[in-house]
């Protein structure tokens, strides 16, 4: 049997609708679906001939992360599902379902189900990142930087593996605002009967979307990520279903402790280049 290629979850990586319409007369559907087309190619165009940001958009997204950041705590849960290549030229689609908890500034815990039943959970408490698989009943353990951000700077450069949607758990969101090359303000778009604004941005390796809550709390209430240098030009796609941004949490939730049975394995982490190039041991 030919092999299936699911997702590359390496172990410390951190971590994201279908509308059914029914119609009596088909030929609305037909009117209605043409009215639809020509819409998104208007908007297709327009993103096209983008050759900046536009402040609108950028606005809205500013307002998003100022009120992200401005929380001291919450909890998101997200429905996620990512493209992956298939050698036969195939794309599969394999998913998961995460709740993170963030307190800042250097407190997190994160859990991940994934499609297949698995489950992984993730501990930071300000100095230690632990990840730990329930079906493996093993664990892993290294030390990191004090704050969230230093954190997981530090797991990027050391796994070399993308982390969607970590980009949002940041103390200090201003980062985004300089990733795109060129972004547009797409339109007003609705999410399970929210309404929200859809943003679209392009970078130099990825483009990515975001929808924005239009109500009194800027969520953000989805993500869309297209990797641009990968065949096949691979989604990651996330349903950012539920904040509570006050969650009833206690310090013990973002302390490890190894469930009885659960064997520890060594981690090995390759130092950063900068760090290599300065000497260290």
């Amino acid at each position: 049997m030919r092999k299936i290629k699911k997702l590359n979850f390496i172990i410390l990586a951190v971590v994201g609708a279908v509308l059914v319409y029914g119609c009596e007369d088909a030929s609305t559907v037909v009117t209605e679906s043409e009215k639809t087309v020509a819409e998104y190619q208007t908007k297709q165009d327009a993103v096209a001939r983008s050759e900046n940001v536009d402040e609108e958009a950028l606005k809205i997204l500013q307002k998003a992360t100022d009120y992200l950041t401005s929380l001291e705590c919450f909890r998101l849960k997200t429905a996620t599902v990512m493209d992956v290549m298939q050698e036969s030229g195939q794309k599969l689609q394999f998913g998961y379902t995460l709740e993170v908890t963030v307190k800042r500034p250097n407190r997190l815990f994160g859990l991940r189900t994934f499609d297949n039943g698995s489950i992984r959970r993730f501990w930071y408490d300000g100095t230690t990142a632990t990840m730990y698989d329930e079906k493996e009943k093993a664990y892993g353990k290294i030390p990191v930087p004090d704050t969230i951000d230093e954190m997981l700077d530090y797991l990027e450069e050391v796994t070399k593996n993308p982390r969607p949607l970590a980009d949002l758990l940041y103390n200090d969101l201003s980062h985004l605002a300089d990733l795109p090359v060129s972004g547009v303000y797409v339109g007003k778009s609705y999410l399970e009967g929210m309404a929200c604004d859809h943003l679209a941005f392009r970078g130099e390796s990825v483009d990515w979307q975001v929808w924005i809550d239009r109500g009194e709390k800027p969520f953000i209430r989805k993500v869309v990520i297209t990797y641009k240098e990968l065949t096949g030009g691979p989604q990651f796609i996330a349903h950012l279903e539920q904040w509570d941004i006050q969650p009833e949490i206690t310090d013990s939730l973002f302390q490890f402790s190894p469930p009885e049975g659960a064997q520890r394995i060594r981690v090995v982490v390759l130092q950063p280049e900068e760090e290599k190039e300065g000497g260290a041991q």
